[in-house]
């Protein structure tokens, strides 16, 4: 089935168009003329249907569509870019490779890398977003973050667990004011949002909880194909999402999202994983030692071969 996606060479100028609420700035930054700006603009806005951009005086404003569709964009942009850049240094000697999970990366690995490079600004981070099971040799891939599956790890693989996985119900705050949540039950008042990637997250947890008598089967509410927008929903006040606390941490500190009934133990774990012969490498021990600590965990032990999880 072919992807239904907007005229793809829009997409940077609209991020940047939308960055300055400026056409003629966004033409100075991308060397482009104003018209061909507002040409672009106008075929995206024709694509979708909709009014991304809306005149305010000699400036500009995003619409309600223009400002759903930014984070989005924003994310995308990032995603190609890391992974571009990935591709193009694998090869250089200084350059650390860490493929992530996507939603993952985004959300608690980037805002907590300015950390590394300030600590280690000799070591170059490429990042690469995939769930797929890694292959460390074939794809340059010096360190892998996952989540375990309950099963072993391959022997030849080193598993360092940096950060134990809690879920909980998380909305945006605006969507209490009439209907509290003070009860699992209280979620039948509220649309109950849902993942392709986590279908069952909502019966995991309700089991978790001792829950019985929900309607929390997918079919119950509106179902994404990414992680990433179904968070994107809960901040929109579009419904209740079932979230793992690292991926909405900040988005809690900021009031972005509450978490009306707290977190219980998803029973999972992220890891680092690398290949065993590979730990002790300077630029791969280093990123083990820096993510422990910010994960608030000891700092790994000298290397060892062991079994552990398996990965998503």
């Amino acid at each position: 089935m072919p992807r239904r996606l907007p005229p793809l060479k829009t997409l940077p100028s609209f991020e940047v168009a939308a960055r300055h609420l400026s056409f003629s700035a966004a033409a100075a930054e991308l060397h482009l003329t104003h018209g061909a700006i507002s040409r672009q603009m106008k075929s995206l806005e024709d694509h979708l249907g909709v009014r991304l951009f809306r005149r305010l005086g000699r400036g500009l404003e995003l619409t309600a569509a223009g400002a759903a569709l930014l984070p989005a964009v924003r994310t995308a942009l990032d995603v190609v870019e890391a992974g571009a850049l990935q591709v193009a240094g694998a090869g250089r000697s200084g350059a650390l490779v860490v493929s992530c999970l996507p939603t993952f990366m985004m959300r608690w690995l980037i805002p907590r890398l300015y950390d590394f490079k300030a600590r280690h600004p000799g070591i170059d981070v490429r990042l690469s977003a995939s769930s797929a099971p890694v292959a460390f040799a074939r794809d340059g891939i010096d360190v892998a973050i996952r989540l375990d599956a309950g099963g072993p790890w391959p022997q030849d693989i080193e598993a360092l667990p940096f950060l134990e996985e809690e879920i909980g119900p998380v909305c945006s705050p605006a969507l209490l004011v009439r209907r509290k949540v003070k009860a699992p039950a209280d979620l039948r008042h509220h649309a109950l949002l849902h993942t392709d990637t986590r279908p069952d997250a909502w019966a995991d947890w309700a089991a978790r909880r001792g829950v019985a008598g929900l309607a929390l089967e997918p079919s119950a509410g509106t179902r994404f194909e990414h992680f990433y927008f179904m968070l994107e929903a809960a901040v929109s006040g579009l419904g209740v999402a079932m979230a793992p606390r690292p991926l909405v941490a900040e988005d809690l500190k900021l009031g972005r999202l509450v978490a009306p009934l707290g977190f219980v133990p998803s029973g999972r774990r992220y890891h680092l994983v690398c290949p065993a012969d590979a730990a002790e490498v300077a630029k791969v021990r280093t990123f083990r030692t820096w993510i422990a600590r910010v994960a608030a965990l000891p700092v790994p032990p000298p290397s060892r071969k062991r079994r552990g999880g398996g990965s998503e």
